[in-house]
């Protein structure tokens, strides 16, 4: 089974974000991102939420907000 956790290498080591689970002797994969990538990044964000995608143009999005609106007459501002 794999499995994904986030680091920081510093002095030689890799320092795991949060303790994981392994057993001793374990391979690991280790993959350096691009230094301009921290911690709370855009990408990070996209990992945990998701990136939007929809497969209609951008008229057919805007249609449907628009037609999503709910116009009140008792409410006065």
């Amino acid at each position: 089974m794999q499995s994904i956790t986030y680091g920081t290498y510093r002095d030689g080591q890799v320092l795991l974000d949060t303790p994981y689970p392994v057993i001793d002797e374990s391979r690991v994969q280790v993959i350096f991102l691009n230094e301009a990538i921290k911690k709370n990044s855009v990408m990070e964000i996209f990992d945990v939420l998701g990136a939007w995608e929809d497969e209609r143009d951008t008229e057919a999005i805007i249609a449907e907000i628009h037609n999503a609106r709910v116009f009140r007459s008792d409410i006065c501002l």
